[in-house]
């Protein structure tokens, strides 16, 4: 078969997916753009870019994006951190690895519900609910149940894929380099960390969609469309200006956050390549 060929028969097998991905998610998006641009889906006037204005200058929006922002900076800190602290130990373990994945998975496939349940039962009682209120302490203890459940229900998935590239690297590359002079602290930081760099992106960029998705429990364990103001992200504002019937600011509040993380990924995904470049 010659390249042309391959290349048709490629490019044909390839249609479906394009076809659902513009049908999906290129057109609603440009939709999503639209709806920015005009006054209200009613009268569709064009007022261009009036919205993305109203909505920078709210101050609810302002406190949810510095919610969100903070809440994937801290969260994901210390979820990566602690994964890869397991992971490292785990790595050591290779003859007890299956007994662990299925451990760490667990989390993640436990209902959601259910899970709430269990940490209402934990945080609301009432000794908690006094520390929420207690002044200045009053800010962490509110969105503390939030960042222990996200670390809690993704270390696992974490804590998997990195185990799997610890366990990948050569043991003859660790020998030579212990041989030297790398160990202990310098043997992670030169040598082990450096060659898991794709497997750590992927981990990032798999935990940051994760920590945008932690509305569902937030929105359950408040239980309220207006939770305590630390735990207020876009993600609530989204759905409060989605029931209001809104949707140029929902959809102007979608535009700009869709933005930002696009320039978060793709900010990380040029350190990850300059950081594998630096190291080959």
């Amino acid at each position: 078969m010659n390249k042309g060929k391959f290349r048709l028969k490629l490019l044909i097998l390839c249609i479906p997916a394009f076809a659902g991905f513009a049908l999906f998610f290129v057109w609603p998006f440009g939709k999503t753009i639209w709806y920015s641009l005009i006054d209200n889906v009613f009268r569709k006037n064009i007022i261009y870019f009036e919205n993305y204005f109203t909505v920078l200058n709210n101050s609810f929006y302002r406190l949810a994006l510095k919610n969100t922002l903070l809440f994937s900076v801290i969260g994901i800190s210390l979820l990566m951190l602690i994964s890869l602290l397991i992971s490292l130990g785990l790595s050591r373990l290779n003859h007890h690895l299956k007994f662990f994945q299925g451990a760490f998975i667990a989390p993640m496939l436990l209902p959601t519900a259910g899970i709430i349940f269990a940490w209402q039962i934990f945080f609301l009682n009432d000794s908690f609910a006094n520390m929420m209120k207690d002044g200045n302490a009053a800010v962490f203890y509110q969105v503390l149940p939030i960042y222990l459940l996200f670390i809690w229900k993704n270390t696992g998935i974490n804590v998997i894929l990195l185990t799997a590239a610890l366990t990948q690297i050569s043991s003859e590359v660790l020998e030579a380099a212990a041989l030297d002079g790398a160990a202990g602290l310098r043997l992670y930081r030169y040598i082990t960390i450096p060659l898991i760099t794709p497997t750590l992106f992927f981990v990032f960029v798999l935990s940051f969609v994760n920590s945008l998705r932690i509305f569902r429990e937030s929105y359950l364990f408040y239980n309220t469309n207006y939770p305590p103001d630390p735990a207020y992200t876009v993600q609530f504002y989204m759905n409060n200006h989605f029931f209001k019937l809104n949707y140029q600011y929902l959809s102007t509040g979608v535009v700009i956050f869709t933005l930002m993380v696009a320039a978060v990924i793709y900010t990380a995904y040029r350190i990850e390549n300059k950081t594998i470049r630096n190291i080959f």
